[in-house]
């Protein structure tokens, strides 16, 4: 083809794939209510130029579909989305029959959670894998640790066990689909196969999971009862809020509810399907259960009190906590929204069966209008949180602070729908009740000076932390950049190898160049040269805080975490050269746009470090001391986000979980000490800390 003939075809390319999957799970489309609304279609924009085109499997650069089903011994043929007889279909008509559907259907759910997370985050998604330590490692007994590196597709195997289980594999980079012969029903219907790769809720429930790990590495390890709980709790969250994309759905629900999203129905519970195979007689959860259990209670004049929830542990119930918390949010914003359009049609809330098509369309247009704006909310504030030991109460604030730093205006109170609700099912902060949603904001940093530099004549000069932070704002990569990425003069050998590990980007293998050679020759692949930026500013950033002794001790201070041979707590990690072992997690970029078209621009980095902990208090004492050598009983981490405003360079908040933080460690040894289930996720030697979702959605 010539190249004005190639340009012409590029010029004609759809904007958009279409692909047909069922709106819920097969079992919706045996009833006659349901079926006419249990086909959907997932809208995707079509591969860009600077994104791998799409290939049998499917195969993109975001994920992969292999389709082995080991129990049977086979491998089903790839899909072809590209064939042009699908392409003028929307792909096949769904069907739990045909396993290119299933590859077809955990396609599309998964690239359209993927999509959801980086509208709301500005940046791409990245993958991160689990590495086991190495045999070298592993000789030094319990102090090997696991390694991480980026890979760049996610893996998805819709026939992975025959099981009534489905899960997330930080080992492996994949989402791993059981598949099983389900328990007939009260009724007698039911007790055929069921294919949990033909749940929407279960699909993206698992996307979360690996979404979720890529960009926090460290939220797989319990360290408090609210750490994986909030893992299944945020899946959770995802799943429901998505129900709310399809209008067709939600107009059919709403026209039987009388307009009411507080009533039992499709909208409001996970794994229909699923949930009567194996047993409850209903969806897997629900999100109204907790809500509508209060409101009976207090309807009963019954008193509700603010710790009833403290005693639940399970991952699984424990995160219902939080989903009922964001589930009545969103309920509640809602209810405000539409009340003048029933007010104005004179129609109560919930009469069913008695309201105009036209009413059904405005409050279906308000119900995912709020969804999506819930929904953004709730991925953004991921960004807000501390790199470790995460609570609800964190959450929250996290949620506060970052949509009042894109929408400062709040008039339809959104940060106070999220702060009573939280309220309502006993969250706290820090064991401290709230007041008002400023109050929940994460506080600015305080200024205060910061010895760093040199001046001419020789003697250190004192500078603002903004100041500071700014000289190695210098040394990182802000932009995509298709030419060399030159490392800062005074980069060490180490860090300069560690470099050159990553000059070729995770598809070298395949295409045989690096990062810039990819796009000098090809003009792609932008997110393989993000991911390779994203490598190179970690290993700076990792320069900076480890290398440089004019950082302490403010700025051990600032980040709760040890920096400089000087640091004197003796039980933190450290290095062959005596300094305190620090990791860089992350480092990305975000652009996000507000609703009145401002721009936010943001560098946000995650440190961290551990400490050695010790079930006894004394023992805990000498190693703090540095006189006991003797092996840990456990790893204590500690931390910060640091949110750095590129628009004006400013470091605006740093948000963290001191390494030196007493009562945070007591903390943390009392939920290892007086939980053994829990422990079993956090112990290293357990095989459930290394596939902690396997273990836990096998339970559920």
């Amino acid at each position: 083809m010539t190249a004005p003939a190639a340009l012409r075809a590029n010029h004609h390319r759809p904007s958009q794939r279409k692909l047909r999957v069922f709106a819920f799970d097969p079992q919706a489309s045996l009833s006659v209510d349901t079926a006419p609304i249990n086909n959907a279609l997932v809208t995707l924009p079509w591969e860009q130029y600077w994104e791998d085109p799409l290939e049998k499997g499917p195969v993109n650069e975001y994920i992969e579909v292999i389709d082995y089903d080991p129990v049977s011994g086979c491998f089903y043929p790839p899909i072809d989305l590209d064939d042009p007889q699908l392409l003028a279909q929307d792909g096949l008509p769904p069907s739990d029959g045909n396993p290119q559907f299933h590859q077809q259907m955990v396609f599309a759910v998964a690239m359209k959670t993927i999509r959801a997370f980086e509208r709301a985050l500005g940046r791409p998604v990245f993958w991160m894998q689990e590495l086991q330590p190495s045999a070298a490692e592993q000789s030094d007994g319990n102090r090997a640790r696991q390694r991480r590196k980026y890979v760049r597709r996610l893996r998805i195997y819709p026939h992975a066990m025959r099981a009534a289980n489905a899960y997330y594999s930080p080992q492996k980079t994949a989402l791993l689909f059981g598949y099983f012969r389900g328990k007939p029903s009260r009724d007698g219907t039911g007790g055929g196969w069921v294919f949990t790769c033909l749940s929407q809720d279960i699909i993206a429930h698992e996307t979360a999971h690996a979404i979720l790990h890529g960009m926090w590495p460290l939220s797989i390890e319990a360290a408090n009862p609210d750490t994986l709980a909030f893992h299944e709790a945020f899946a959770d969250i995802v799943a429901l809020l998505q129900h709310f994309s399809a209008p067709h759905i939600v107009a059919h629900q709403l026209s039987r509810s009388g307009g009411s999203l507080r009533t039992v129905g499709l909208l409001t519970g996970l794994a229909q399907q699923f949930g009567n195979a194996t047993g409850r007689d209903g969806p897997l959860r629900c999100a109204l259960d907790m809500v509508l259990k209060e409101e009976e209670a207090l309807a009963k004049g019954e008193t509700l009190a603010p710790d009833r929830n403290a005693g639940i542990t399970e991952p699984h119930l424990r995160g219902q906590i939080l989903v009922a918390a964001v589930f009545d949010t969103f309920v509640s914003i809602y209810d405000r929204r539409t009340l003048d359009l029933l007010r104005i049609a004179g129609q109560p809330r919930g009469d069913k069966g008695s309201l105009s098509y036209d009413l059904v369309e405005r409050l279906t247009t308000e119900a995912v209008k709020t969804a999506d704006q819930v929904l953004r909310m709730c991925i953004r504030g991921l960004d807000y949180l501390p790199p470790v030991d995460v609570t609800f109460g964190d959450y929250l604030r996290a949620i506060v602070t970052a949509d009042a730093e894109l929408v400062p205006d709040d008039p339809r109170h959104y940060r106070t729908a999220f702060a009573e609700a939280f309220r309502k099912r006993g969250i706290a902060i820090d064991t401290r009740h709230f007041s008002s949603p400023d109050s929940l904001m994460w506080e600015e940093p305080e200024p205060f000076p910061v010895v760093l530099g040199k001046a001419r004549n020789g003697q250190k000069v004192a500078k603002s932390a903004d100041a500071s932070f700014s000289d190695v704002l210098a040394k990182l990569v802000l932009t995509v950049t298709y030419g060399p990425i030159t490392p800062p003069p005074e980069t060490s050998d180490w860090h300069r190898r560690e470099i050159e590990k990553i000059e070729r980007f995770p598809g070298a293998e395949i295409y045989g160049e690096t990062a810039v050679e990819q796009a000098d020759v090809q003009g792609r692949n932008l997110r393989d040269l993000s991911m390779y930026i994203v490598q190179f500013n970690a290993l700076v950033m990792h320069q900076w805080l480890t290398e440089d002794d004019d950082n302490d001790p403010n700025w051990s201070a600032l980040l709760g975490i040890g920096l400089g041979r000087s640091y004197e707590l003796g039980s933190v990690f450290r290095n062959k050269g005596g300094r305190p072992r620090v990791e860089v997690q992350s480092v990305r970029i975000a652009r996000r746009q507000g609703p009145d078209g401002q721009v936010l621009q943001q560098l946000i980095i995650q440190a961290t470090q551990r400490r050695r902990g010790f079930y006894d208090p004394e023992r805990q004492k000498q190693a703090d001391a540095g006189t006991l050598t003797d092996q840990e009983d456990f790893v204590f981490r500690g931390g910060a986000t640091i949110i750095v405003d590129l628009n004006d360079g400013r470091v605006r908040r740093i948000i963290r979980s001191r390494i030196d933080d007493d009562k945070r460690l007591a903390r943390q040894r009392g939920f290892l000490l007086g939980d053994p289930s829990a422990f079993t996720f956090a112990g290293r030697s357990d095989p459930a800390a290394a596939e902690p979702f396997a273990f836990i959605h096998g339970l559920g």
